[in-house]
């Protein structure tokens, strides 16, 4: 069964396609991070491209969509969602839930805090918003986002987004209270993981990485320097 992603995304699927990729303009190479991707013609390219953008919209996390064009083959994995734009090293996305609510303006780098009481973490900034999980009294959490203009903190704790929490459950984490906190007021930006495998002449590559959905369309992001080649 297709998990959240499905409902919250296969509508923009068809607009996705749209606007990703042809109009004259050639298509997306989505493997163009792959040691192969720049032996991938164009029209391996276009057939790559539905099946990435489906992956990206509506698959399930490790649901597979497989193509193949005249020269080459392959598959698509999504994997989970991820925060992108908030923090200060831009290539720091941490996993967060599938469907949490960005519509908002963060400022960011608000450094370490500390709950005062039993807190719930929500799925948006509002009480009216569907409660994710509840995080103990004591427990330390980093603000990635301050919502502008609203008492609510989006927190990260044991490198994952956990969500919303109102800003009267905080105070500065014992020892960080002189510290300076508040960066630059920011959106957030939608971003999954994948994994990808595609053959083509005889050879084969098989990697991960990150795509972020950015002004309606997905823009896959340099791997880090050094990640590992899977060659064979």
């Amino acid at each position: 069964m297709r998990g959240p992603f499905f409902a919250a995304f296969a509508a923009l699927s068809l607009a996705a396609c749209a606007s990703t990729g042809g109009g004259g303009r050639g298509s997306e190479n989505f493997a163009a991070f792959s040691p192969l991707g720049a032996a991938l013609t164009e029209a391996d390219a276009r057939a790559l491209e539905p099946a990435f953008l489906q992956a990206m919209n509506a698959g399930a996390s490790g649901e597979r969509f497989d193509w193949k064009g005249a020269g080459a083959f392959g598959w698509v994995k999504a994997r989970e969602a991820r925060l992108g734009g908030l923090k200060a090293d831009p290539n720091d996305r941490p996993p967060m839930p599938a469907n949490l609510i960005l519509d908002e303006i963060y400022e960011t780098e608000q450094g370490l805090y500390a709950l005062t009481g039993n807190a719930n973490v929500r799925l948006g900034p509002s009480t009216e918003r569907l409660i994710l999980e509840q995080l103990l009294s004591g427990t330390g959490v980093n603000v990635v986002g301050n919502v502008v203009g609203k008492p609510w903190m989006l927190v990260e704790a044991d490198g994952r987004v956990r969500g919303y929490i109102h800003a009267s459950l905080m105070i500065k984490a014992p020892g960080t209270e002189l510290e300076l906190a508040g960066g630059p007021r920011k959106p957030a930006i939608f971003c999954r993981a994948y994994e990808q495998r595609i053959s083509v002449g005889g050879r084969s590559d098989q990697w991960e990485g990150v795509a972020c959905r950015e002004d309606g369309r997905w823009t896959l992001k340099a791997p880090a320097p050094g990640a590992p080649e899977k060659l064979f």
